[in-house]
């Protein structure tokens, strides 16, 4: 797209969200979206940040470790040295903390695999860090394989409190955010990556049991069927992610799907090697991946918000004014993404990442502070997208819109 176009573009876009920023909390006035002012943004909000207790077990402060790293990253190829900071603060969490990671038993408390993994693609080859980051791996490993392969006779149970019996997955959308990016890039060999290849196979079965049903019929929640019994999680008629199996299509989630399309946008890059693990006869490969995050692509242009951005309840858009700032920020760099891969078309693409990019940095106020977050525990409620309950973590928030930034960047 000419540059004449972009700055029309994103003059356009700012005239047309400016309306409904005025209905909410006055927040920074819309900047340009250069590099340079981005990386202001980014680095604003990650000196906000503050970790929980036991911070590597939190889901919501795996997205934040992992926005650090890649729009750390990022600010480093523009200005050596200036996103330093924000990788060291994330390697230094992950290996410094004393939870028990050796023992996880939930796909959530894995999540912050996903940065620990980014990080060793990051780190120079010489750097030690990068080996005690794939030490952190071992308990993630276990729990990700026994989630989807063990059964009764097979292995003893796992702490019930993720699943009742303590054999088999949840299947919800979130998971696959939380357990296949890092299963992704721990078994792929591009940018010097690792290449496990069990950690490969996983990945390949997880996409596989969470898009496509391999449940016995009995009811059994591990997914041990060899032939695929029908859809499980993808709609495709709407092409989107369904929150759970016993949701109906009604119930389309910005936040879900954003979790389960930059979860597989990110696997699509990172399996390089065919599936080798033999569970199942057929898995969803690379390139069936890219054809249903295409579909996905489509179906959010036509649900995106007057402000820009993705309401809570992507089924009913017209019933939720507002965007919702996690859910909007996960959206825009899964389309970002798309768009710096190839598999999107730039031109069509652009006018809108740029639209919910320019609504996401108004909501960050002057001190760095994330606003209309929608908190844990919600799903899609459009009448939910903030709390003021401090001891809620949000932290997915600035997480989500540091992954936004960071890939915006890029374009």
């Amino acid at each position: 797209m000419p540059r004449s176009s972009l700055v029309l573009v994103l003059a356009l876009s700012l005239l047309v969200s400016l309306p409904a920023a005025a209905k909410r909390r006055a927040v920074q006035p819309p900047v340009p979206l250069t590099r340079e002012a981005l990386s202001a943004v980014a680095a604003k909000v990650a000196a906000r940040a503050a970790w929980a207790h036991a911070p590597r077990l939190h889901w919501e402060n795996a997205v934040l470790f992992d926005g650090f790293v890649l729009a750390g990253e990022q600010m480093n190829l523009h200005q050596p040295g200036s996103g330093d900071a924000l990788i060291a603060r994330a390697a230094s969490v992950l290996l410094d903390s004393d939870d028990d990671i050796a023992g996880v038993s939930w796909a959530d408390g894995t999540a912050y695999a996903q940065a620990a993994l980014d990080l060793y693609r990051v780190l120079p080859p010489s750097d030690p860090r990068r080996e005690r980051l794939l030490g952190l791996l071992d308990g993630p490993m276990r729990f990700a394989g026994h989630a989807v392969r063990a059964t009764p006779p097979e292995a003893a149970p796992r702490d019930p409190w993720w699943i009742p019996g303590g054999y088999g997955a949840r299947f919800w959308q979130d998971d696959l955010y939380m357990v296949v990016p890092w299963l992704s890039l721990y078994g792929s060999t591009r940018h010097g990556l690792p290449g496990n290849e069990l950690a490969r196979n996983l990945a390949y079965e997880w996409i596989e049991a969470y898009v496509h049903e391999h449940r016995p019929e009995s009811g059994e929640p591990v997914p041990s069927l060899r032939a695929r019994r029908g859809a499980l999680l993808w709609s495709e008629e709407h092409a989107l992610f369904r929150h759970e199996p016993n949701h109906a299509d009604e119930f389309f989630w910005a936040r879900g799907n954003g979790w389960a399309l930059v979860a597989l946008a990110r696997a699509a890059e990172a399996l390089d090697a065919p599936y080798t693990g033999g569970r199942y006869d057929q898995v969803v490969g690379a390139g069936e991946l890219r054809e249903m995050l295409r579909a996905s692509a489509e179906s959010l242009l036509a649900r995106q918000g007057g402000d820009g951005g993705w309401s809570s309840y992507l089924a009913r858009p017209e019933e939720c004014p507002d965007a919702e700032t996690s859910g909007t920020a996960l959206l825009t760099f899964f389309l970002a993404r798309g768009v710096n891969e190839g598999w999107l078309d730039r031109d069509v693409y652009t006018p809108a990442i740029l639209r919910a990019t320019s609504l996401l940095v108004r909501r960050v106020d002057a001190q760095g502070d994330v606003i209309g977050i929608q908190p844990p525990d919600i799903g899609p409620n459009c009448g939910k997208i903030g709390s003021d309950n401090g001891r809620v973590n949000v932290n997915h928030g600035p997480g989500a819109l540091l992954l936004a930034l960071s890939e915006v960047m890029k374009m």
